[in-house]
């Protein structure tokens, strides 16, 4: 098999999937690959300033729709609705990816976080896939398509959003038959600690590449108790956890709970750590894993559940414990 390689942007950020679904990726390239002249041409795409359409209320506006083969390198996207860009109508966005002429959409999720901003109201950070900085955002996972892809926003609210977009993409010879095309699991609701829950479950072969999670609970405080919860992985059929994580913060690179607030590795971030009134704390936290991506052929079951920790368990009790979590994938149709 021949690698797929590609320069994302101004990461360097080469990307390999092979027939396994494997994706690997690094930050520093050497010399004689940063300075190889390739087949293909660079397009950026801007969209939804100047006299082209805007997202006003109830509206959709396709901000790419281009024949392939090619590769979405990087999503550029303003705080909308002004420098806040926290409105409601912010928040309601609704992002969605067609591949190939697909009839439905491979991601439909809201736009901010899709982008890592988890209801536009992270602190502001710097990972490898997703940044947020001062007014706008970064987004830096990949996106191979064949024939073509439309990068579609929807409105629903009856806010009218000033924003703007840059769209990055390359155009290249081929896309290899065995790449998957960039897909999400993503959730929200309620939950208590008292059941587990289904975080995630994907039914093909797949490379799970970034994930985040967001709770809240009255009862906890500074992420303590919400944080002792074990993730466990299920991979294609095993009865056991093929992968078992002792507590989100663990999951999510850190130690001790979330007590610590907003930070980053580059890898791992704490994106939100936050009192709630009259009690009570919300976290949030991702992960980018490009050394550590999860390979399986068939299934994944992802469950979070407190049975481990009877004592986080009865402090949490009967309350509601609100969620949003959201898996990047690579898999094929």
């Amino acid at each position: 098999m021949k690698p797929f390689k590609m320069a994302v942007a101004t990461s360097l950020l080469t990307v390999l999937l092979g027939e396994t679904g494997f994706l690997w990726a690094e930050e520093a390239v050497s010399w004689q690959e940063v300075s190889r002249v390739r087949p293909g041409q660079s397009h950026v795409v801007p969209a939804l300033w100047a006299d082209m359409p805007k997202l006003n209320a109830r509206t959709k506006v396709k901000i790419l729709d281009v024949d392939g083969p090619g590769v979405v390198s990087l999503l550029h996207v303003c705080n909308f609705g002004g420098p806040a860009g926290n409105s409601p109508g912010a928040q309601a966005v609704i992002v969605r990816v067609f591949y190939d002429n697909q009839t439905g959409p491979a991601i439909e999720m809201p736009l901010m976080d899709f982008l890592g901003d988890i209801q536009c109201q992270n602190a502001l950070f710097n990972t490898v896939y997703f940044t947020k900085v001062k007014h706008s955002h970064n987004f830096r996972l990949p996106m191979p398509f064949h024939k073509h892809i439309t990068i579609e926003l929807e409105n629903p609210s009856t806010e009218n959003l000033a924003a703007y977009t840059d769209v990055q993409w390359e155009q290249v010879d081929r896309i290899p038959n065995d790449c998957g095309y960039l897909r999400t699991d993503f959730r929200s609701g309620i939950f208590r600690a008292s059941k587990p829950l289904v975080l995630c479950r994907i039914d093909r072969p797949a490379t799970i590449v970034a994930h985040w999670l967001q709770y809240e609970s009255e009862k906890s405080v500074r992420g303590e108790q919400l944080c002792e919860g074990d993730h466990q992985l299920f991979l294609d059929g095993d009865q056991k956890p093929t992968l078992n994580y002792l507590g989100s913060e663990d999951l999510y690179g850190f130690s001790w709970g979330f007590q610590h607030g907003v930070q980053w590795d580059g890898r791992c971030a704490i994106v939100k750590l936050e009192d709630l009134k009259p009690a009570g704390s919300r976290v949030a936290a991702l992960r980018c894993r490009v050394d550590d991506a999860i390979r399986f052929q068939k299934s994944c079951r992802w469950v979070l559940t407190y049975e481990n920790d009877p004592g986080a368990a009865n402090a949490l009790g009967t309350s509601p414990i609100t969620y949003r979590h959201c898996v990047y994938y690579y898999a094929k149709d």
